[in-house]
């Protein structure tokens, strides 16, 4: 089950969405596995039941995670190994809101997930406890945006680059440099050093993995349609320029990535669509 609440407005300056997911599997097997490909967006998650396993292919890592953790920019695949009594709140930030929340770098976050308490404080863990400690999910979502307002007192200011991150992510569109710059009122050298300080990676390689991204959601929502009719979709010049991208964010090929999807029932990647 996965329910996608709309932030109330004191949030919206910031917070795209928070989505709730709950699942519970039969305890006498092991949970399911899902492939989870990287995306454009940075979110804060919470598990406050029974927590997961994740396998970074970043640097060939497998841990079991935190209650909550930051998730900033990342260009490689994870693998979930979910618990049996799995729910799970993410907080969807704007483009650029996890910058102005941290005031950290996002290329220093870069292909890793951050337990939340290292960054944000035992504050965090209160707001697990609370979530661990009721079953209404209206008083959930209710916690979690009791704590955002209370951050959102501290953020730092917006610059014109975050509306352009905004229109690019929201158009699935891939500009060009050069045209990105004129939008954000700045150089191209200063358009590099914002996307760094924000997306946690350069403009050419944020606008790969946007591409990425809208090629594997259309796959996620229609297993019909062909890799050509995709490609073609997504701008690619052809499907091996958007199978070099799956190889570089996915570490397989298309057709490999969706076969590991297929091993398991839960949708991950798609909980970005509403």
């Amino acid at each position: 089950m996965v329910i996608q609440y709309p932030p109330r407005p004191e949030l919206s300056h910031f917070i795209s969405k928070i989505s709730l997911i709950r699942y519970e599997f039969d305890r006498s097997r092991l949970g399911p596995t899902n492939p989870f490909p990287p995306q454009p967006e940075q979110c804060l998650y919470f598990y406050p039941y029974d927590r997961v396993r994740c396998r970074n292919y970043a640097n060939q890592t497998l841990e079991e995670l935190p209650h909550s953790i930051l998730v900033g920019p990342q260009l490689h695949r994870v693998d979930l190994t979910m618990g049996h009594n799995m729910l799970v709140i993410i907080v969807w930030f704007l483009p650029g809101a996890m910058h102005r929340l941290l005031r950290v770098p996002m290329d220093e976050m870069l292909g890793r997930p951050i337990d939340s308490t290292l960054l944000l404080g035992k504050e965090i863990d209160l707001v697990s406890e609370q979530l661990n400690n009721t079953i209404d999910f209206t008083v959930m979502i209710k916690i979690v945006e009791s704590y955002l307002l209370k951050k959102a007192k501290g953020l730092k200011g917006t610059l014109p680059v975050e509306q352009v991150l905004a229109s690019i992510i929201q158009n699935k569109s891939t500009p060009d440099v050069d045209s990105l710059a004129r939008q954000a009122c700045v150089s191209n050298r200063q358009l590099e050093r914002q996307f760094k300080e924000r997306t946690g990676m350069p403009p050419k390689v944020f606008l790969r993995l946007i591409r990425f991204s809208k090629a594997w959601l259309i796959r996620e929502k229609d297993s019909d349609i062909s890799w050509m009719k995709i490609a073609h979709a997504c701008d690619y010049a052809d499907q091996m320029h958007m199978v070099r991208d799956f190889k570089d964010f996915a570490g397989v090929t298309p057709g490999i990535l969706q076969s590991d999807l297929e091993r398991s029932s839960l949708r991950l990647q798609g909980t970005t669509i509403d």
